[in-house]
């Protein structure tokens, strides 16, 4: 499944959720879909339309009262998009075929201020997936594997996390935990980072140090695949996020 990374990050889309069209899903979603098809995995196409766009969030129900979310749609559609976010969603579609009973939803519009985010809110608060405990929201996560930050997002989650290992906290841009938080759901962003031989702002003990830096690539054209590493998304896939909806 981390191989299909290669494959996804060809997909262009036409731009962001607003040059989305009325009628068909965008190409990235229809690879998403096929994928999941390939792979038997059960799925609901959840087209919305607000006054604004036509949006289109993947579900991929469970029976859990715990969430994993990552977003499909981009900024920039003439790069590669590879870990903003499109490593996020194919680590989520793994971690559903490992843990079956999770509830994922792959979100559309989070570039234009967390619009999917905003649909799976309305959703949830409806009890369309029972009582949702927490959000685990994938951001960014091709590179770092078991090193990582979550963002400054105090609650059950951060708690849950922190009682687990000991990680950075940091504060992050907007993402679709605010969204989900400003429904009433908690919800935080977890981010990984590979170490570096340099002192950063990010700090993952007391000798080492995380590469920042990675996070400024999104939307431009240094997001490009040769930047992750699908054995880091497997070591933080099964060693960091299996143990955090496990325990």
């Amino acid at each position: 499944m981390y191989n299909k990374i290669y494959d996804f990050c060809k997909i262009r889309n036409e731009g962001t959720i607003y040059s989305n069209d009325s009628e068909m899903p965008t190409p990235r979603v229809q690879f998403l879909m096929d994928l999941m098809d390939s792979e038997d995995i059960e799925y609901v196409l959840d087209k919305f339309i607000t006054s604004r766009v036509t949006g289109y969030n993947l579900i991929l129900k469970g029976t859990s009262n715990r969430m994993v979310v990552a977003h499909h749609d981009v900024n920039n559609h003439k790069i590669d998009n590879a870990n903003d976010n499109s490593c996020s969603v194919i680590n989520a579609i793994m971690i559903k075929k490992l843990m079956p009973s999770i509830n994922v939803i792959l979100l559309d519009g989070e570039e234009c201020g967390g619009i999917g985010s905003q649909r799976a809110s309305e959703l949830i608060n409806e009890g369309e997936f029972g009582d949702i405990d927490w959000i685990l929201n994938l951001e960014l996560t091709g590179k770092g594997g078991k090193y990582f930050f979550i963002g400054d997002y105090p609650g059950k989650l951060t708690k849950h996390i922190k009682s687990i290992f000991d990680c950075p906290i940091n504060k992050t841009p907007a993402n679709d935990s605010v969204t989900f938080r400003k429904n009433g759901i908690d919800s935080c962003v977890i981010n990984p980072i590979p170490p570096i031989n340099e002192v950063t702002q990010v700090r993952w003990d007391k000798n080492t140090y995380l590469d920042f830096s990675l996070i400024f690539n999104c939307h431009s054209s240094k997001d490009t695949i040769s930047t992750i590493d699908t054995k880091d998304m497997k070591e933080f896939v099964e060693e960091v996020v299996i143990k955090i909806l496990e325990k």
